[in-house]
């Protein structure tokens, strides 16, 4: 749980550091999108941020990176798999994690 908030706190620190301008407001989007952060010695070195066309591709990729991340000494990585959905907008198959 500490983990936990400690990575939280950080990523929102991050998110505050890299994203000085607003971004333009979108009604709905047709992608997911990934907002990676990558830690080094706790401090955010690097975010990036990729579009996938299903939720399961976002989640399998920010767990491959996470997991790439710690391989590196004093380094650790979290990202946030997000849509942005417009009232009404229909939700698709690819919008739900499928079961194994």
């Amino acid at each position: 749980m500490k983990k936990l908030l400690l990575l939280s706190a950080l990523f929102l620190s991050a998110c505050q550091i890299a994203h000085k301008e607003e971004a333009p407001v979108v009604m709905g989007d047709t992608h997911w999108t990934l907002e990676f952060t990558l830690l080094k010695k706790n401090k955010p070195a690097e975010i990036k941020t990729y579009q996938f066309e299903s939720r399961m591709d976002c989640f399998n990729t920010m767990y491959r990176m996470q997991e790439d991340a710690k391989k590196v000494r004093h380094q650790t990585g979290g990202g946030i798999c997000y849509k942005l959905f417009a009232d009404g907008q229909e939700r698709t198959s690819n919008d739900v994690l499928s079961r194994y």
